[in-house]
Parts: C-alpha cells; structure tokens; sequence
C-alpha cells in the first residue's frame, strides 16, 4: 500500500462514470463529498466510494494502515 495519493477526479467526470456504469449516486451527494485534493496521506481523510445495492456512495474516511499485531487487519469484519 502506498502512503499518499492523490484526488483529481472532478465531479461531472465521476457522474458521467456512474451513469455509464448504470449506478446510481445519492441525491444528496454533491461535488463537495469529492474533493480534489494533491496529496492525501496516512491519517487525512480522503473520498471512498461505498457500495448501497446499485447505488455508490461517497463517504470521508481516514487513510490509513490496520493495525499490526495478532488484532490486524485480517480479522476485520464489515
């Protein structure tokens, strides 16, 4: 995993994505929920698309590493 990335996507582009993948976006999704952003790093919060059914929402999470040891990622459950 990389510790930055960047957000250039604008929102018509993201839009137009979405409608030729037939998914729908939330109402109440606007261009503020995607921000651009040049450097997104470990601990800022950054876009993450989220699958509802047929619908992708965007919703800020923290970009981050799970945490080592015997309590890790690989038991995460969601």
């Amino acid at each position: 995993m990389c510790n930055a990335y960047e957000q250039h996507v604008r929102w018509v582009e993201y839009c137009q994505m979405m409608q030729a993948l037939e998914l729908e976006i939330p109402t109440q999704q606007t261009e503020l929920d995607l921000p651009q952003a040049d450097d997104i790093r470990i601990n800022d919060m950054g876009p993450v698309m989220r699958a509802i059914g047929n619908m992708i929402e965007l919703v800020q999470m923290n970009f981050s590493f799970p945490p080592s040891g015997p309590k890790g990622g690989a038991g995460l459950q969601f």
